[in-house]
């Protein structure tokens, strides 16, 4: 999706959009995380699996929306001293992403009778899930600050 031609209240929306389907997946991750039974399941673990790269894929769509599709562009264009932020921001989307493919790895390479191992990558993935709350709470702050308009006294 490309969000170059977007206005700011269509950029607004498609954000929003955007934190509501990654809120959604980050909580079916939690509720199944805390289902885990004593004795995990196949079928459960695979159940994390597949939450999980729901997670991952969406992640990754939105970065690329973000980075190729015009958002980062237009913060830029508007504040273009800004742009170490900028870099920032993509460059943690691309260790985002790098801790996303380890805890895949991780998922895909245990069994479910590795109880130690899965509640070591629960863990991980709790962890990975507030890394990604923190990165989005940047972005948000940091699109709050480009699109307000400076309020009141001069210089």
């Amino acid at each position: 999706m490309a969000t170059d031609s977007m206005s700011p209240s269509e950029l607004a929306a498609w954000a929003r959009q955007q934190h509501e389907s990654l809120t959604a997946l980050s909580k079916v991750i939690k509720q199944h995380i805390a289902a885990m039974p004593e004795t995990v399941a196949a079928e459960w673990l695979q159940g994390l699996r597949a939450a999980f790269d729901r997670l991952r894929v969406h992640l990754e769509r939105n970065f690329a929306t973000q980075e190729s599709g015009g958002y980062l562009q237009n913060l830029l264009d508007l504040r273009p001293w800004m742009s170490n932020e900028v870099e920032r921001l993509k460059s943690e989307h691309t260790q985002i992403l790098q801790l996303a493919d380890c805890i895949r790895a991780a998922l895909s390479e245990t069994q479910a009778s590795d109880l130690l191992l899965i509640g070591d990558i629960c863990a991980r993935t709790s962890r990975f899930m507030s890394v990604v709350a923190q990165h989005e709470q940047r972005e948000n702050t940091f699109t709050l600050l480009v699109f307000n308009e400076d309020i009141g006294g001069e210089g």
